[in-house]
């Protein structure tokens, strides 16, 4: 039960509709991979400087590091948001996400602010993790390098460089759902409302 309460924040990941999982891992892996292609070619051939203070990992860290006060902010105006239509359900089919209920685990449709909730506390998780993941490999990195053949640095540097970055997307596009919902999905009439009845506008 507490690594349930622990782990729960990255819930979001759980969340089921259709085509959700080219959103969070099929989008993120491509750009992962085109952006670390790009920096080990550069970095087979020229000295880029992926650790370090003034290294690629590094400057993540410092755009990183400013995002969980933004994303805690965010969260705490939704869920205390003064709007009735934003705790109706989804339009069908609506998302999915289980959930415990005195021990049992049952699955429920999600209104539009559970899911922003879940999506914001996912987006501030991800974040810390991020921030303590390169804070680690920048501290330890050095020490590293002194332990490993020389031949497998520049591999093993760039492996954790493309783990890295897969879940630095991921945050990027997770982020630009969450700002697509708060500023245009939320505000929109849903599917099955008639344009008759869609308030008018001057």
């Amino acid at each position: 039960m507490l690594f349930y309460d622990l782990l729960r924040p990255f819930s979001y990941l759980t969340v089921d509709y259709g085509g959700k999982w080219r959103l969070d891992w099929a989008i993120p892996a491509a750009l992962a991979a085109a952006s670390t292609a790009i920096v080990g070619a550069l970095a087979y051939c020229y000295p880029v400087a992926v650790m370090g203070d003034a290294g690629l990992i590094a400057k993540l860290l410092s755009f990183v590091q400013s995002l969980p006060g933004f994303y805690i902010a965010a969260l705490a105006a939704i869920a205390t948001f003064n709007r009735l239509d934003i705790d109706r359900t989804m339009p069908a089919p609506p998302p999915k996400i289980q959930i415990r209920v005195r021990g049992k685990s049952i699955a429920i449709d999600l209104t539009r602010r559970r899911y922003l909730c879940v999506l914001l506390a996912f987006l501030t998780a991800e974040s810390l993790c991020l921030i303590v993941a390169a804070i680690f490999a920048i501290a330890v990195a050095p020490a590293m390098y002194e332990l490993v053949r020389p031949e497998f640095r520049f591999w093993i540097k760039l492996g954790f460089l493309g783990t890295y970055l897969l879940f630095f997307w991921q945050l990027l596009v997770v982020t630009f759902i969450g700002l697509f919902y708060l500023g245009d999905r939320i505000h929109q009439p849903d599917d099955n409302v008639p344009l008759s009845q869609m308030p008018a506008r001057d």
